[in-house]
């Protein structure tokens, strides 16, 4: 029986080593994402009063094969609950942006689900 479960494991590729490699890319890819995802909702959704993005998730490939990640955009003082993808977002109406706000907003904080944030303009 032991013999079976070594040959198993051998077999499957498992490695304690390869999966803290694999991890550690995924979770390289994934904040990646999650930058370029901030830097798409900062320029489409142009809302003056947009103040951070919060991700809340290290974010994932769902069945359409979309890369999207759970995030929370404050809003003039106002959580908002949003899944961000690279291709499809949803989630909580968000404010309209105000007839004539063409003026790129001000700096916009971006928290990663690692910790780490930046501000992005």
């Amino acid at each position: 029986m032991t013999i079976a479960a070594g040959t198993t494991a051998g077999l499957s590729g498992c490695s304690i080593f390869g999966g803290i490699v694999n991890q550690q890319l995924y979770t390289e890819d994934n904040l990646a994402n999650q930058r370029k995802v901030a830097k798409q909702t900062i320029r489409d959704y142009p809302h003056p009063a947009l103040e951070s993005i919060r991700f809340t998730s290290e974010g994932h490939v769902n069945g359409a094969g979309d890369w999207n990640a759970d995030a929370v955009l404050m809003i003039d003082g106002e959580e908002y609950q949003e899944l961000l993808g690279i291709l499809l977002s949803g989630g909580d109406e968000v404010p309209s942006v105000p007839p004539g706000s063409s003026s790129p907003h001000g700096p916009v904080k971006v928290i990663y689900s690692d910790g780490t944030s930046e501000v992005l303009k």
